[in-house]
């Protein structure tokens, strides 16, 4: 049974650490070389504490220890007594994670896992990660600085590093390696590949494309060679794509909605310089100029791929889609996302959905935005090191992670179901899930070892 551990007086208690980190795992060697990746994660983060002098806890949640493998506590080396940072093993037995759905296909449940160490933790603030993570000097001084507010949610960009660094090494020199050896920055408009220098947005484009209305009149300079062919939206900064073809050549128009307003001159240089290049505009774009921001790009496109009839109703849905995406940084969120245990506690963690654990850590983003959390940046990275296993943004990646869930015949949350939510949220402004009572198994007694006991805590104000 978990006691109430919400209510504090905003001091300290002597057995109330400042943070508390949270993380599941289980011996399976998820990832291949997970003890290492594993080791490399609890050395740094307890030599940070001591360093930075921060009172923090380490509850790693071991879901469904395998039987014929050891427990985490044998397997990894622990720091020794009286660290500034405590370390506590709490154990979900496999008979327990048999009684969810698909448990016989999916060995550990990510999120719930997560909610089971967030109920049980004891720190002021609550940070939830994995456990293959180092952090950066920068953000660990910060969060020392004990200037964490109750009712803002940090966030911060992942780097996605090479994992060939030497165990036991000296943390600035792991560090440092991280930053030498990157692959990948994951950021809140999308991935972007440090050695291809390619850019994955985090949302894929959403096309819509529209027959020419009769409501559209085209450009003066307009003749009858000329047609508005297609209308295309592209997710994340609302790109609005008119191709405008004059003798087989297309040009391709885009427009930004809502990022700085052409104003006075400006508005009528961008026409002037559109009617200098005979480029014939839609009325409609002119009408929106006050509003927009345009740029221009040529292109070559094969017409077939440019015509296709659609409704407005697909028009109006991908506005509505795009409204309702509030820019919170969700792109790999369930590396790092800090908050006070009082506002985990309140929007109830992480939605106890018993699938695949994609989309369930941005979906706790904008439950916790409609409960009232304001998200905040943090401008210092943390470095997560590569394994075999490890999400990757590209096409092929992408389709190779769906077929292995739809061979094992493992449900996750598809794109369109997770847009349907955000959706639905943005018109109710509440979160479309309440967490029962009971989350994060508050109602089961769990085993609990306690592989490393901090010194005597400071009591501060």
């Amino acid at each position: 049974m978990v006691t109430d551990l919400n209510s504090h007086s905003g001091t300290t208690a002597p057995d109330e650490p400042y943070l508390s980190v949270v993380a599941t795992a289980r011996n399976d060697n998820h990832g291949g070389d997970l003890s290492r990746r594993m080791q490399i994660f609890v050395d740094a983060l307890a030599e940070q504490c001591e360093r930075h002098e921060l009172d923090a806890e380490l509850v790693i949640v071991e879901w469904n220890p395998p039987l014929d493998r050891p427990r985490l506590a044998d397997v990894l080396r622990w720091p020794v007594e009286g660290s500034r940072c405590t370390i506590r093993i709490v154990e979900v037995p496999p008979e327990l994670h048999a009684t969810l759905e698909h448990a016989d296909r999916l060995p550990l449940f990510q999120m719930i896992a997560k909610n089971v160490g967030i109920r049980r933790a004891r720190g002021r603030f609550v940070l939830a990660t994995n456990v293959d993570l180092l952090f950066s000097d920068e953000l660990m001084s910060f969060i020392a600085a004990r200037g964490l507010k109750s009712g803002q949610l940090y966030r911060t960009d992942r780097y996605d590093a090479r994992s060939e660094l030497e165990v036991g090494a000296p943390v600035a020199d792991q560090l440092a390696y991280c930053r030498r050896n990157l692959i990948r920055i994951c950021k809140r408009e999308g991935t972007y590949d440090v050695e291809s220098g390619r850019f994955y947005r985090i949302y894929e484009n959403l096309r819509v494309p529209l027959w020419l209305a009769p409501w559209i009149r085209l450009g003066r300079l307009a003749d009858r060679k000329v047609e508005l062919l297609t209308w295309r939206l592209a997710i994340g900064v609302f790109r609005l794509f008119r191709l405008v073809v004059r003798g087989g050549r297309f040009l391709v128009l885009t427009i930004y909605a809502g990022v700085r307003a052409l104003r006075g001159r400006r508005a009528h240089r961008v026409v002037r310089w559109f009617m200098r290049e005979r480029v014939a505009l839609a009325g409609v774009v002119r009408r929106a100029m006050g509003l927009w921001r345009l740029r221009l790009a040529a292109a070559e496109q094969a017409e077939r791929r440019s015509v296709a009839p659609a409704r407005w109703r697909f028009l109006r849905q991908a506005w509505l889609s795009e409204r309702s995406r509030l820019r919170l940084h969700t792109n790999a969120c369930g590396d790092f996302t800090l908050a006070s245990r009082e506002l985990w506690q309140r929007t109830g963690a992480y939605p106890e959905l018993e699938l695949f654990s994609m989309h369930l850590d941005s979906l706790f983003l904008y439950q916790a935005h409609y409960t009232g959390a304001r998200e905040r940046f943090l401008p210092f990275p943390v470095y997560h090191l590569e394994h075999e296993s490890g999400f990757k943004p590209d096409d092929k990646s992408i389709d190779q992670l769906n077929d292995r869930l739809e061979r094992k015949a493992i449900p996750q949350i598809s794109n369109e179901q997770f847009l349907t939510w955000v959706i639905q949220m943005y018109r109710t402004k509440r979160p479309v899930f309440t967490a029962p009572a009971n989350w994060g198994f508050a109602d089961e007694d769990l085993p609990e070892t306690a592989v490393a006991s901090a010194r005597t805590m400071d009591v501060v104000a």
